[in-house]
């Protein structure tokens, strides 16, 4: 969604001589990553934890500085992305951004076609090693899969929307 932005905003950013992080462009993306991204985030983790973590971890025994730490590489992450977008818009590179974000969705899917056995169940991550217990996927966390799922889809597409309809001003103004 970082470079996304920064590919919505690329009047602004080539014709301003601010800085990148005095845009319009990049208050708006912070506040789609403060205001919906992490709040989304943070309710998979505590909520079904082990499950968003794919069974990797316990994050029961996960020390809290570790999970504060996790979080804030998944803010830098986005705010790389952004950075890298907005570089690539100046320097009139935008195939780079659309290049980086076929890449990530790849990425992304390819995590459910790598483990769909660890997408599908859910419980523990004891439950899960020892092959008990678990249940299919479903339930609680196929309501809040939805609804945050839904809340994130609409805010990503009202980002993109209003960094655009904000570059159709500074254009005529």
């Amino acid at each position: 969604m970082g470079s996304a932005s920064a590919l919505a905003g690329s009047h602004e950013l080539r014709v301003s001589p601010r800085p990148i992080v005095l845009s319009d462009s990049f208050a708006a993306f912070v506040a789609f990553v403060l205001l919906l991204v992490l709040p989304a985030t943070l309710y998979f983790y505590v909520f079904h934890g082990d499950w968003f973590m794919l069974y990797l971890v316990d994050v029961k025994r996960v020390p809290a500085p570790l999970t504060l730490l996790g979080f804030s590489c998944e803010l830098a992450l986005g705010l790389l992305g952004f950075f890298f977008g907005a570089a690539c818009v100046r320097s009139q590179k935008n195939s780079w951004v659309v290049a980086a974000l076929v890449l990530c969705a790849l990425a992304a899917l390819a995590v459910i076609v790598i483990v769909p056995e660890r997408l599908r169940v859910v419980g523990t991550l004891r439950q899960f090693r020892g092959g008990f217990g678990l249940t299919r996927y479903g339930g609680s966390l196929l309501q809040g899969a939805l609804a945050m799922g839904g809340l994130l889809t609409a805010g990503a597409a009202y980002l993109l929307y209003r960094i655009r309809r904000g570059q159709f001003r500074i254009q005529r103004g």
